[in-house]
């Protein structure tokens, strides 16, 4: 594995791993269900502009702007965690909501419509466990969003050596 990979060289933490993400979704869900969705929600409007989500901020995980190479901007957040999901999520759902107001569809506008909602879900899984594929440890999410989670527990050794050397040329 190649240390590119593992984090970039100027961010102040290590990319987190990819259990450490999934531990993260997993408490994201646990919270949500816990808090019947509203108390999630509020806590994830209040704390988005830290680049964090509930689950995130309790395992000690920052979303950071791959771009800016600074935490994630409550805006880039809404986007993140947001609209892309939401974006993807219709493409299932519109399909759903068109065959229970229309009782005249075909055999095959059900099976199309059955097809559309089940792709959305497999999209879903697969987005969330893109982050084991390689070493780059970033959700198809993350890559559209163009951001990257860190592990604030850890932090980048690299960036320190760089400053080091630097300091010590004349």
């Amino acid at each position: 594995m190649s240390k590119r990979n593992e984090t970039h060289m100027n961010y102040p933490y290590v990319k987190a791993s990819p259990q450490h993400r999934l531990a993260g979704l997993a408490l994201d869900a646990v919270l949500m269900t816990v808090t019947f969705y509203i108390g999630y929600i509020v806590w994830s409007l209040i704390i988005w502009g830290q680049g964090q989500t509930p689950g995130k901020q309790i395992l000690r995980m920052r979303v950071y702007a791959s771009e800016n190479l600074k935490p994630a901007t409550w805006s880039h957040m809404a986007v993140r965690q947001f609209l892309i999901p939401l974006t993807i999520s219709l493409a299932g759902l519109v399909p759903l909501l068109l065959a229970s107001t229309d009782g005249d569809l075909t055999d095959i506008t059900y099976i199309v419509i059955v097809l559309l909602y089940f792709a959305t879900l497999v999209f879903q899984l697969v987005d969330a466990f893109w982050i084991l594929k390689g070493d780059d440890r970033r959700r198809i999410t993350d890559i559209w969003a163009k951001t990257d989670v860190l592990n604030e527990c850890v932090e980048n050794k690299l960036i320190f050596a760089n400053s080091e050397v630097n300091q010590s040329s004349p």
